[in-house]
C-alpha cells in the first residue's frame, strides 16, 4: 500500500492480529488508508457487512479523546468508540464524502464550527479524560507563540528580521488576543477539510479530536480559512453567522493572528522541508500584511 509523504508521524500498517479480540473470528474483506498526518486511520469492511474506522495511535490519549467526543457529540456528530486496545481505537464508520471534495458545503461546515463554540468551559487549556482542564503550560510564563519564537529552527526558517517582527505586531494587538484570549470554548484544534465529512448536503461526521482543547474558537475558523481559497472566504462568513455566532468587523483578521501560531508549530515539526519553506513564506507575507 502506496503511503503518502509529508508526515508528522510515519503512518503504521494493519496488522490485523492486533484487533483480533475485537473481530472474534470476522476477517476483514477491505482496508483502506485515510487521510490524515498524525495518527493512522484505515476504513475497514468486515466479512458481516458491518464498517469500522480503526485509528493506531502516534499521539494523542484515546481516553480524552474519547470523553471530548462525547462533549462535542451534544452539538456536531462524531464517531462513537466501540472497542480500544493498546494504541488503537475503533470507531463506527460515518457515511459522507470529505468536505475538500465538496467545497461548496463549507456553510454547513462552518455552521458545525459554529455549534461547537457553544460548547464552554471555566478557563482555557487541555480537556482531561474527566472533563477538568489542565492549564497550558509553554514555559516560563510564555503563550505559545512566544514559546515557539524562541525555538533555534523555528528563527531558522523565518530569519531574524521576520521573527523579531512577529513579537512587535503581536505587542500592538495585545487587545485582540486578550479578547479571543478570554474566551473558553471548545476547540477542535484540527478543523480542516479532511477531517470533516458531508453528506446530502450537511456535515455528517467531524474526526481526529487529538489536537482538541478549551480556548477561542478562531483557532479553528483560522485552519478552516487556511484551507480554504479566498473567494470562498465569504461561504464561511456566511455559515458562522448562521450558526449563531457574533463575529466582528474584523473577525477574519483576529481567526489570522490565531491561526499564525500554528504555522510556527509546523516548523517544529516532521513535515517536509518543501511545506515547511511555504509556511516561512506565510509567516513572512503575514508579517508584511500586518506589521
Amino acid at each position: 500500500m502506496a503511503m503518502p509523504d509529508d508526515l508528522r508521524y510515519p503512518h503504521k500498517l494493519f496488522d490485523p492480529k492486533l484487533i483480533a479480540g475485537f473481530l472474534c473470528g470476522r476477517e476483514p474483506v477491505s482496508v483502506n488508508l485515510l487521510p490524515g498526518k498524525c495518527n493512522t486511520n484505515y476504513a475497514l469492511t468486515l466479512s458481516d457487512g458491518k464498517r469500522f474506522v480503526l485509528r493506531l495511535r502516534s499521539r494523542g490519549d484515546a481516553e480524552r479523546e474519547s470523553a471530548v467526543m462525547d462533549l462535542a457529540r451534544t452539538v456536531v456528530p462524531v464517531p462513537e468508540e466501540v472497542a480500544r486496545g493498546e494504541g488503537w481505537s475503533i470507531y463506527t464508520f460515518i457515511e459522507g464524502r470529505l468536505l475538500s471534495e465538496v467545497p461548496e458545503c463549507l456553510c454547513a461546515a462552518a455552521e458545525a464550527l459554529a455549534r461547537l463554540s457553544e460548547v464552554t468551559f471555566q478557563l482555557s487549556g487541555w480537556i482531561q479524560a474527566d472533563g477538568s482542564i489542565a492549564p497550558f503550560d509553554f514555559g516560563e510564563g510564555d503563550d505559545f507563540t512566544t514559546s515557539m519564537l524562541k525555538r533555534p529552527e523555528v528563527r531558522a526558517w523565518l530569519g531574524e528580521e521576520t521573527a523579531e517582527a512577529i513579537p512587535r505586531i503581536m505587542a500592538r494587538e495585545a487587545g485582540t488576543f486578550a479578547e479571543v484570549g478570554a474566551q473558553h470554548s471548545l476547540v477542535h484544534g484540527d478543523f480542516n477539510p479532511t477531517n470533516i465529512l458531508v453528506h446530502n448536503g450537511v456535515v455528517s461526521g467531524v474526526v481526529d479530536w487529538e489536537f482538541s482543547h478549551s480556548g477561542t474558537p478562531y483557532m479553528d475558523i483560522g485552519n478552516l480559512l487556511r484551507h480554504t481559497a479566498p473567494e470562498r472566504h465569504s461561504y464561511i462568513e456566511t455559515g458562522l453567522r448562521s450558526g449563531g455566532m457574533s463575529l466582528p468587523a474584523d473577525w477574519k483578521k483576529r481567526a489570522q493572528l490565531i491561526d499564525l501560531s500554528s504555522y510556527l508549530e509546523f516548523l517544529t515539526s516532521a513535515r517536509s522541508d518543501d511545506f515547511k519553506r511555504q509556511c516561512a513564506e506565510r509567516v513572512r507575507e503575514f508579517v508584511v500584511e500586518y506589521r
